[in-house]
């Protein structure tokens, strides 16, 4: 089994990384600043000499000649402290348009696609719609960084174990995320709610100059060990919808079950008509930057 790494930067250096403890043959990583990904892939070799493990790094010079079984997208400008997530949207959608160019048909007729490049919901709607690939085999990672995220506040709230709590985050990964557990002290689980909401924004101001990259690797490496291991895993993440939720033609954030094919399944969950209403202000801004791609001919 075989991926590849469409960028090379902190995300996914640390995908590449996580990689070591996963069931793969082979990781190959692509980015514009070649020196870079020779020095990482090297780097993660010896990695892999020092922890015996079994798994080839290449440095890819041609992205049109690649082959992979899985293919993993955080090329992108990184988020910035004061930035949104939707200020983003201009500069990466100029990037992603530059990878698709250069993707090979064998890839986007075969691969499962994991988006992570920001914003997720939006530059996974666009990939759908510029490439035409199988919405199934179309994930984006954001509902299992923001779970995980929100399960850790869950944990310093109401004093529960992380490996006891399974909380879910649907609608978009920005502040305006859903999220929805209902088991305890309902004044503490609004307050590890909104620390979740705020959670990305607060670590990028702790770092200065950066976007998190730790939490958002292993948000990955759960989606990739799902996929090659065919677990059928329920894991929230960005997907196309067609009906479900009542919404179609937009891309967000859903619990699907993931499998070797990719997204075999969206799971619809009871929403009461207050959790309906606050699933439609979370997509507002993702249906506004939709229209706002059309309105200059992007899609």
């Amino acid at each position: 089994m075989k991926i590849l790494i469409i960028g090379a930067g902190n995300v996914g250096a640390h995908i590449a990384y996580l990689s070591l403890f996963s069931s793969l043959d082979e990781v190959a990583v692509y980015d514009i600043q070649k020196e870079l990904v020779l020095g990482k892939t090297l780097d993660l070799s010896h990695s892999a000499g020092v922890l015996k493990k079994d798994l080839k790094f290449r440095a890819v010079q041609n992205l049109a000649e690649e082959v992979a079984d899985i293919v993993v997208i955080t090329a992108g400008m990184p988020r910035k402290e004061g930035m949104s997530r939707a200020d983003l949207l201009d500069v990466n959608v100029k990037i992603m348009q530059d990878i698709i160019e250069n993707l090979n048909e064998d890839l986007l007729q075969n691969a499962v696609f994991i988006i992570v490049a920001n914003p997720v919901d939006v530059l996974s709607y666009y990939f759908y719609k510029k490439t035409g690939i199988a919405k199934n085999r179309l994930i984006g990672m954001a509902g299992a960084l923001d779970a995980g995220r929100f399960r850790y506040h869950l944990h310093e709230n109401i004093d529960k174990k992380i490996s006891d709590l399974n909380p879910v985050v649907i609608g978009s990964h920005s502040k305006d995320m859903m999220c929805v557990y209902k088991e305890g002290d309902a004044s503490l689980i609004d307050k590890a709610k909104v620390e979740t909401q705020n959670a990305g924004a607060k670590v990028v101001s702790y770092y200065k100059g950066g976007s998190a990259y730790f939490a958002p690797a292993s948000g990955v490496k759960t989606l990739i060990d799902a996929v090659i291991e065919d677990k059928n895993e329920i894991i929230p993440s960005v997907a196309v919808l067609e009906g479900e939720y009542g919404y179609s033609d937009i891309a967000f954030g859903v619990p699907v079950r993931i499998s070797k094919t990719g997204i075999s399944e969206i799971i619809k969950l009871q929403l009461s008509k207050n959790e309906e209403e606050e699933l439609k202000s979370s997509v507002n801004g993702i249906e506004d930057s939709i229209a706002y791609l059309r309105e200059k001919n992007l899609i």
